[in-house]
């Protein structure tokens, strides 16, 4: 079904959130029409790459266009 089994997203990551976290969260994910899963998905990656210095124009022949 998958091209690569490896992208299955079958791992799950637990964040508690106060309301006002979750609030604007909520607000981005409408702005950008996105679930908040989604938007939560990318805000983690973006951040991942800045920390370790990934180029996000590098990934973009192994990342799905969601997700960069």
């Amino acid at each position: 079904m998958y091209q690569d089994p490896k992208r299955v997203r079958s791992h799950k990551c637990t964040v508690y959130l106060d309301e006002y976290e979750a609030a604007i969260i909520q607000a981005h994910a409408n702005y950008a029409g996105v679930s908040r899963a989604e938007m939560m998905r990318q805000l983690m990656l973006q951040q991942a790459r800045e920390a370790f210095g990934i180029d996000p124009a590098s990934l973009s022949a192994t990342l799905p266009a969601s997700a960069g």
